[in-house]
């Protein structure tokens, strides 16, 4: 029997993965995944998806993720760069996939006291959201944050307070910063 040829054309290199339908070599493969994954990643640059648009872009995380597994552990022809190139490409893919499949953001604009898990003096911010999500938010702020820090949020007229993790930090346009934060402990701290 015959092995399959990359479906790109004027490539004579066996195919070893099959992406979309295309029969390809790893080469081609990892040309066409990692143009695909920046076009995907570039489009939620623009916001997040929803509809038939968010399940293209989870299917295609989806085969992405499982053809680059199944490369790395049983193409004959890669070596270890190319190996670390798919895992690195599949890592991303995971990254975005989390990032698709979380709960949509709702603009809402709630106050909210913000202060750091290692200061002790209890001293709070009070700011507000962007926006929020059942597990997350995004917030302006005046302070530093670095992605990774654990503060505590909570709600002005409220005496509970989450735990939540700083995901990203942006320079803001209204506010000197916006951050991304993870609620930690709470499934739905803003009651959507």
């Amino acid at each position: 029997m015959s092995k399959q040829q990359c479906g790109t054309a004027g490539c004579s290199n066996g195919a070893e993965a099959t992406f979309e339908g295309q029969p390809f070599c790893p080469v081609h493969f990892y040309n066409i995944a990692s143009e695909r994954f920046a076009q995907h990643r570039a489009r939620l640059s623009q916001g997040d998806p929803a509809g038939a648009d968010r399940m293209n872009i989870l299917h295609f995380v989806s085969e992405l993720i499982s053809v680059t597994t199944i490369l790395v552990a049983s193409a004959k022809s890669l070596g270890q760069e190319q190996r670390d190139q798919f895992l690195q490409l599949s890592m991303s893919a995971a990254e975005l996939y989390k990032r698709v499949q979380r709960e949509p953001r709702i603009t809402r604009n709630l106050p909210i006291l913000i202060s750091r898990k290692t200061d002790s003096s209890g001293k709070q911010e009070l700011t507000y959201t962007v926006d929020v999500s059942r597990r997350g938010a995004c917030i302006a702020t005046k302070a530093v944050w670095k992605a990774g820090e654990q503060m505590w949020v909570q709600k002005p007229q409220a005496s509970s307070r989450a735990l939540a993790r700083v995901a990203w930090v942006k320079k803001g346009s209204s506010s000197p910063f916006l951050l991304g934060l993870e609620i930690l402990d709470c499934e739905d701290f803003w009651n959507l």
